[in-house]
């Protein structure tokens, strides 16, 4: 091992793995989140008085949520491995998610956890774009200063 790579190594932002990390625990909220939806929706859905257009927007909102956790399953490895294609794609899904989450906060769905998965997603597109606009953590030289 050259001291090049070994300096490197120290430098790897880890922010990549936290990000992973985040993507991994918010798709499991979201797979909770989008089978918690399915399942108070299912009775409305069978009934055979429901349209077809009405009932696809019922799945609307757990179709989101299940997309966006499979999204985030699927790409928390490559996300580890700091491949910014992951980043991108996960940054693109994470961003969606969230303006639908937006969209029905302002349509005022009463009753439902809609703020809840908003702060996640919030958060976690928080995390995303500061990794994206080059935030490194640890911080440069943070770890090669001597005290």
């Amino acid at each position: 091992m050259s001291a090049s790579s070994a300096s490197q190594d120290l430098q790897r932002n880890a922010l990549y793995n936290l990000a992973a990390v985040g993507a991994l625990l918010l798709g499991i909220l979201l797979t909770l989140g989008a089978y918690g939806h399915f399942v108070a929706i299912w009775a409305k859905m069978m009934s055979e008085d429901t349209a077809l257009l009405h009932r696809l927007l019922l799945m609307l909102p757990g179709a989101v949520l299940a997309g966006t956790a499979a999204l985030n399953l699927l790409f928390s490895k490559p996300l580890w491995q700091a491949r910014t294609y992951a980043l991108t794609v996960i940054l693109a899904g994470n961003l969606l998610a969230m303006l639908y989450l937006i969209y029905l906060i302002i349509q005022g769905v009463p009753d439902h956890p809609i703020g809840v998965f908003l702060a996640l997603e919030m958060s976690f597109v928080i995390l995303l774009v500061s990794l994206r606009a080059g935030l490194k953590w640890p911080a440069a030289g943070y770890l090669t200063e001597t005290r």
